[in-house]
């Protein structure tokens, strides 16, 4: 259990804020951006979304003297950055903006295709390459297993169950995109717009060729950090107040959610070094451990909620990055929540409390 002296609500976000600025990352929230395309769809197709899109605070077009020629544009080239804006930068703006867009229908597709039996309880897959070879149906081998092992293969499960739905989400849009194309009227709807200038941009970014992403891997690894974190904060309720009925920790869990929120704000960069320091993220990075007693990412503050702790912040950022938008998730309303809804329900069902303070 962490020392770390209770924390105030807003320590940690305006910390963490901060710590970006002392790096000289500056956050550029997408939420604009969406706007504009949902007012005007057309917008997807322009060059001003390609270059960062223009309400960016930092997008403002460089003076123009007063004796420069028409030809003397200060606007870059078409598909370029605008000036000051590293193309990296820009690049990831386009993307997490469309993610953002996509990821309402991948909640509602999650929502609607989450398997459940017939008492309603979600099912999970077994874990393929799991080395505990646990069948999260069989209860029985469930209930008789370490609680490392539990804790590892829910987490496992949980992930396959999840990649399996974005698979299907993906394969879903692109065949929408297929139909639209087919048609050959000019006709299009917004999701497929969308999917085609997102394909076309990680196409044709530096940034995501050299990391080899496209829609479905990046999808596919932030939906895993999600679930990281939410099951972490799941294991620290009973090592944070021990000793509590399931009801108790369900509750706190579910309403200090709020309270994790902002590491979906972060960038990459300083959200990884997080982990890494506060023992969220294990060494060897598979997101498959139950969360270590001696992690300090979490904390309790003063009213009981679990916040988090602002010490473990490492200020962090790639040469020549200068923006972050946060997770695309972030802005897509109920979809954070949603997963720690999947996360919350199963550590009922399979007794996660109970099994966390044996011994």
């Amino acid at each position: 259990m962490s020392q770390t002296p209770p924390s105030r609500s807003n320590d940690f976000a305006q910390t963490f804020n901060a710590a970006h600025g002392e790096v000289g990352l500056s956050r550029v929230s997408v939420a604009h951006i969406l706007q504009r395309i949902q007012a005007d769809p057309a917008y997807l197709f322009g060059a001003e979304l390609r270059r960062g899109a223009g309400q960016c605070p930092f997008h403002a077009p460089a003076p123009v003297p007063a004796d420069a020629a028409p030809e003397d544009d200060p606007l870059p080239a078409e598909g370029e950055a605008a000036p000051g804006v590293p193309q990296d930068d820009a690049d990831k703006i386009v993307v997490n903006s469309l993610l953002s867009l996509l990821f309402n229908r991948l909640r509602d597709h999650i929502a609607a295709k989450m398997p459940l039996d017939e008492l309603g309880r979600l099912m999970l897959p077994i874990p393929p390459l799991s080395p505990h070879k646990l069948d999260p149906a069989d209860r029985p081998a469930m209930a008789a297993a370490e609680p490392d092992a539990v804790c590892s293969v829910l987490r496992d499960a949980t992930c396959h169950l999840l990649d399996a739905l974005i698979t299907d989400w993906v394969k879903d849009l692109l065949l929408e995109e297929e139909h639209y194309r087919a048609l050959g009227s000019g006709e299009i709807s917004l999701d497929a717009a969308a999917t085609f200038v997102l394909r076309t941009t990680l196409d044709n970014s530096a940034l995501y060729q050299r990391a080899g992403y496209d829609m479905l891997s990046i999808t596919k690894t932030g939906s895993h950090t999600a679930i990281h974190i939410c099951w972490a904060l799941v294991e620290a309720a009973p090592l944070l107040v021990p000793g509590r009925e399931v009801a108790f920790y369900d509750d706190l869990v579910r309403r200090s959610l709020k309270q994790i929120i902002p590491l979906s704000m972060a960038s990459l960069g300083m959200l990884v070094h997080y982990m890494e320091e506060s023992g969220i993220e294990p060494h060897d990075g598979l997101a498959v451990h139950r969360l270590p007693k001696d992690q300090t990412a979490f904390v309790l503050d003063e009213s009981g909620l679990i916040r988090l702790n602002a010490d473990p912040i490492a200020r962090f950022a790639k040469p020549g990055e200068r923006y972050y938008t946060g997770c695309p998730a972030f802005y897509t309303t109920g979809l954070i929540k949603l997963y720690m809804d999947m996360v919350a329900a199963l550590a009922i069902d399979y007794g996660v409390y109970e099994r966390l303070q044996e011994g």
